[in-house]
């Protein structure tokens, strides 16, 4: 097993090291012979910076969050329906349901149409 890579000081590859050894593992160089870096310390690279910058307040808390953006714009409104006409389209489609469940069992021989099947 060897752990995250970091850059041989020899030829500039990017290395694993050796969890025990602590050392650059065996590794070629440009012209495919052992480079001299195989087997030593890596160097110590310089500790990179956190991209995002804290922000500390007095008493000691974590930076102010905020929700994430919303995508696309979505938009909810409230509608209000007439019972009335909720009402009438229902009964038109348990009107056309049943047309159609008549014209389906006229079609079929056997007198037994999709439609009739309960749950539908």
């Amino acid at each position: 097993m060897a752990s995250a890579g970091t850059k041989c000081p020899v030829c500039g590859k990017t290395v694993v090291v050796g969890l025990v050894s602590g050392t650059l593992i065996q590794h070629e160089d440009k012209l495919n012979l052992r480079c001299a870096g195989s087997g030593s310390q890596p160097t110590a690279a310089a500790p990179r910076k956190s991209p995002s910058p804290r922000t500390s307040s007095a008493g000691g808390s974590a930076a102010k969050r905020t929700s994430p953006a919303t995508k696309g714009g979505v938009t909810v409104r409230r509608v209000e329906v007439d019972p009335e006409i909720a009402r009438e389209r229902a009964e038109r489609a348990e009107r056309l349901r049943i047309e159609r469940a008549e014209a389906a069992r006229a079609r079929n021989e056997v007198g037994v149409s999709y439609f009739d099947e309960p749950g539908v």
